[in-house]
């Protein structure tokens, strides 16, 4: 499946508008294609899912998409932070070229080779930010993210219903294997749905986001659209809740009524705080202004076992915390080095689940800040640009809310994918737009002006 998924983007390529076709062909490779699998070629990067789905984009929008597309490469901002992103690895292994011995375990210190690999990982990983800040550039295309990642979650809620009741069997009977601890896909007397996502926690987070849009499109929506709308986001909710996952849960419960009752300066505001919040959040963690204890409590009230493994996770994060205090700016680097390891023996002792310790232990704050400031950038920038932010449709304001929710999800959990940078690099253009030439505003593709007619044809509000 993997060999053939470059085949299926450039028929989405070369059949739907480019924008739609970015979408569908990120959301495709996320969702069927299998995890733990990857073509091993020597001196490039390990061809998995997320690296195949990306390269194959950027060789569709080279070959399929006529109008501009590179306009992320105009940003100052984003060209700033992307070349950090994909430079700061070269810093690192200069500073981390001792190996680190603990007992028998030996860890090598990093190359330049290692630097290179890990360059060219960052730069793969930066194509659906490029491509969706060129693309997805104006609401009606936006509008199209919350209509998509809805329609999807509707035909994957089938194969996560059957995964509920038989237990998640998917992935090994299509690919062969099942890809991580089924102990841990066991709650609450029944099961989490994993389906070719490799994991129960990111079908959770998935169902959330999906709720969030489809809450999106209620408030939306009119007459019978907007009651079929409700009755989709009520059916994403109890599906949220068979999935099992009390952190998916919580955020559905905080953010599905931000879209839904508030107004959409307010949500973006939300949004914009909440990514401030996660640019810091290591700073701030370090300094103790994290309710820990609190957090740890409420978690309890669902569940003493998740309130056990909680206890765990965070009293891993501190020893970390200090692990990288010690190499602040640059970080341990790869191979392992920024993890735990007995000196007696040299065994493991970190647990390292979430994306921003993993992030802050390897490449340090250079590394967080670039990584998390494509990702928080757009969000953020709009309490800079004041005029835009109060001009922000629901539209963009529902997308910033769905990016806060996935990041969120990071400080537990290891959820950055490359839907992530999607609504990353489509919130970031939202940011700039109010600066944009007259021209560039009011320049609307065909294909976006054929969806206009088409959705006022079948009765579809327009995002407003």
């Amino acid at each position: 499946m993997l060999a053939f998924w470059p085949v299926v983007t450039m028929i989405l390529f070369i059949l739907l508008p480019a924008h739609r076709a970015l979408i569908w062909s990120v959301l495709g490779a996320y969702l069927v294609l299998p995890v733990g699998t990857s073509f091993e070629i020597p001196v490039v990067p390990s061809l998995d899912k997320t690296v195949i789905s990306n390269l194959s984009i950027l060789l569709c929008c080279f070959l399929f998409v006529r109008e501009k597309w590179l306009g992320a490469l105009k940003d100052p901002a984003v060209v700033a932070l992307a070349a950090t992103f994909v430079l700061s690895p070269f810093l690192t292994a200069f500073f981390n070229p001792e190996p680190l011995i603990y007992a028998e375990r030996f860890i090598p210190g990093m190359t330049m080779y290692d630097a290179l690999a890990q360059a060219a990982v960052n730069a793969i990983t930066l194509i659906p930010f490029v491509a969706a800040y060129g693309l997805i550039n104006n609401d009606e295309r936006r509008w199209q993210v919350i209509i998509i990642l809805v329609t999807a979650a509707l035909a994957y809620s089938v194969l996560m219903l059957i995964e509920v009741r038989l237990s998640p069997q998917l992935h090994r009977m299509v690919y062969g294997f099942f890809p991580h601890s089924f102990g841990q896909q066991m709650r609450a007397g029944g099961f989490r749905p994993v389906v070719f996502l490799g994991h129960g926690l990111l079908v959770a987070i998935f169902c959330a986001m999906a709720a969030t849009a489809a809450i999106a499109r209620w408030r939306e929506a009119r007459g019978r659209q907007r009651t079929r709308a409700g009755l989709i986001a009520l059916y994403f909710g109890v599906l949220l809740v068979l999935c099992k996952s009390v952190g998916a849960m919580i955020l559905a419960a905080v953010f599905v009524p931000i879209v839904a009752f508030l107004r959409a300066k307010r949500v973006a505001l939300i949004a914009a705080a909440v990514c401030i919040t996660m640019l810091l959040y290591p700073a701030i963690r370090s300094a103790g202004l994290v309710p820990t204890t609190t957090i740890s409590e409420l978690t309890g009230s669902f569940s003493a076992d998740r309130q056990g493994s909680l206890g765990v996770r965070l009293i891993n994060e501190d020893q970390l915390l200090q692990r990288a205090a010690e190499k602040p700016i640059f970080g341990w680097g790869s191979w392992g080095r920024n993890r735990i390891f007995s000196p007696e023996d040299g065994k493991d002792l970190s647990i390292t689940d979430g994306t921003w310790i993993i992030t802050l232990g390897m490449w340090g704050w250079v590394g967080y800040l670039s990584m998390f400031g494509l990702l928080c950038g757009g969000c953020a920038r709009l309490l800079w640009n004041r005029r835009r932010l109060g001009q922000t449709s629901l539209t963009s304001a529902a997308l910033c809310i769905l990016l806060t929710v996935n990041l969120l999800d990071s400080i537990p959990n290891s959820s950055i994918r490359a839907i992530t940078w999607i609504l990353a690099g489509a919130i970031f253009s939202v940011s700039i737009q109010s600066r944009r030439p007259k021209s560039d505003r009011s320049s609307a593709s065909a294909t976006d002006k054929k969806d206009v007619a088409r959705r006022k044809a079948l009765h579809v509000p327009l995002p407003r």
